[in-house]
């Protein structure tokens, strides 16, 4: 610390004339000045002395830092060497209360020392950052949050308010409960505003707060230039002093860095449009009050019905550069939208007007895409309650993992809906209760079995014949037999079967009786259907 630093610290009206002609000097610790001491003086430590060893001269290799008590006369040759910083007290002055308020800078500064150890072993932890406010606040004693631009609440750490009947403890519990600023408060904040001037400060904001009925210190949270927080303190059981100012002015860098550890804050559509939905993704059961208030906050004004997109790479999937480059290519599909990068996909959240499917030229560009960067596509059904993102975010991913495993049997581009999929979710949920197979007709695995036993195609026959929608001419095309051999063997299945292949019901029953065990690997069709083709055709 800095000798004029400390010095500032004396008490008041304590010195008497000050000689430091080193203005920059550091000072590391304090002592008394004894002979031995006088002889060779240490360059950063601060000496006291009542003058009974004050030398007559200090070597030109030394620098003699000290406060000599009222009343001792210092020699003109010493207060003229430019190595020599002295600090003469009045001869009223109380040394004992100068050298423990010196002191006290020093167990302040220790102290200080030892809470920033503790929020970089919270930051390298790697924990979270509720870790880093945990430290904080514990260290300190003092209430902390940290709030988002749209007045969420992202880490708080309030200490045991079970038994405080406070102003302070009443509101931030109500708060805490709702997850977010309360209405009142944040009219208040905008009509003193409180956001502006904060943002104006060069040094953590301290003002009185009406609302809860104690002084707060505040500072932004930047990232990319962009504001992304809030931290707060709050006064509770005693007034701030400096050193909460020292830990309060780092603070901000701390929650800054650790925010920036999340994918979050790669390609995004705006830092916090991207943060909010990441938000939509994890919080399964938000507030529509608050989504709607953080949706003003972030001006997005969505269309009637979402869809929710996710673009997963290979391996490891996405790198950050990836995405950012992904993204970009997509930037004609992103009107009305919302994207991040969330567990090393792309994900992209949708808007558009009341429609059941997303329009062939969104589809036509995630084709493109896609495939030009090797990546699968799942997206979900069509939604139109923005809190539903959670859900259709499941969905969007069970579609690429559903969409993968029935490739071999549908050819989907690398594009999968989950509406083409939900069957099979349906099948992997009931699969943990029962056995599918057992709920085949029992008339499908005898066809199976009669397969295996005489090496031939009729499943797989009766499978393309139903795909193609009953068609012999598509079927036989596809099977690449004679139109008569594939009406002889329909003939044949249905003898085998006892099933009426013309209707309906008895089709939907071998239908779902195929994908269950196809699902169980127990029956793999040779050909593969292109699901666009078959509609195409009107199958």
């Amino acid at each position: 610390m800095r000798l004029l630093d400390l010095i500032s610290r004396l008490p008041e009206g304590s010195v008497d004339k000050l000689v430091v002609p080193d203005h920059e000097c550091d000072i590391h610790d304090i002592a008394f000045l004894t002979k031995e001491v006088a002889a060779s003086p240490q360059a950063n430590v601060l000496y006291f002395s009542d003058g009974s060893f004050m030398p007559s001269d200090v070597p030109d290799s030394c620098q003699l830092s000290c406060v000599v008590a009222g009343g001792t006369r210092v020699p003109a040759t010493l207060s003229a060497k430019p190595n020599v910083n002295l600090v003469l007290l009045r001869r009223d002055a109380n040394p004992f209360a100068c050298y423990n308020a010196i002191q006290a800078v020093f167990v302040e500064d220790q102290r200080l020392t030892s809470i920033l150890r503790r929020l970089l072993d919270a930051h390298f932890s790697n924990r979270g950052l509720q870790i880093i406010i945990d430290e904080a606040s514990s260290a300190l004693g003092l209430p902390i949050v940290v709030v988002d631009p749209t007045y969420r609440y992202i880490a708080y750490q309030l200490g045991d308010l079970s038994d405080d009947n406070s102003q302070l403890a009443r509101v931030m519990e109500a708060e805490i409960a709702n997850e977010t600023v309360l209405e009142s408060a944040i009219d208040y904040i905008r009509d003193k505003g409180i956001d502006s001037e904060i943002a104006h400060s060069r040094a953590p904001f301290v003002r009185y707060n009406d609302l809860l009925g104690c002084n707060t210190m505040t500072s932004a949270v930047m990232v990319q230039g962009v504001c992304v927080a809030h931290v707060m303190m709050m006064e509770r059981n005693r007034e701030f002093t400096s050193l909460d100012l020292e830990v309060f002015s780092r603070l901000a860098g701390f929650v800054a860095q650790e925010m920036q550890k999340s994918e979050v804050w790669g390609p995004t559509s705006g830092e916090m449009g991207s943060f909010f939905l990441v938000n939509l993704i994890t919080d399964r059961s938000p507030s529509e009050a608050v989504t709607r208030r953080r949706m003003k906050a972030l001006n997005f004004h969505p269309k009637g019905t979402f869809y929710l997109v996710c673009l997963h790479g290979a391996g490891e999937g996405l790198t950050q550069l990836q995405a950012e480059h992904v993204a970009g290519q997509l930037r004609p599909v992103l009107h009305h939208a919302l994207y991040t990068r969330y567990h090393q996909q792309l994900v992209l959240l949708l808007s558009r007007d009341y429609t059941d499917h997303l329009s062939e030229a969104a589809e036509k560009k995630l084709l493109e895409i896609s495939t030009l960067n090797g990546l699968t596509v799942g997206v979900s059904n069509p939604f139109t309650s923005i809190i539903e993102t959670g859900a259709a975010y499941d969905q969007a991913r069970a579609a690429i993992r559903l969409g993968e495993d029935m490739s071999k049997v549908f050819d989907d581009h690398g594009i999968f809906h989950f509406s083409d999929l939900s069957y099979a979710r349906l099948f992997e949920v009931a699969g943990r209760r029962v056995d599918l197979v057992s709920l085949c007709h029992p008339a499908l695995l005898k066809l199976i079995a009669h397969d295996e036993k005489k090496g031939s195609e009729l499943a797989e026959t009766l499978f393309c014949y139903l795909q193609t929608g009953c068609s012999t001419p598509k079927a036989a095309k596809m099977l690449n037999v004679h139109k008569n051999t594939l009406l002889y063997r329909i003939g044949k299945i249905g003898e085998m079967l006892g099933l009426d292949l013309s209707s309906g019901e008895d089709q939907f029953i071998l239908q779902v009786g195929f994908r269950i065990l196809m699902g169980a690997r127990l029956f793999t069709p040779r050909i593969t259907y292109d699901r666009a083709e078959l509609r195409a055709n009107g199958s």
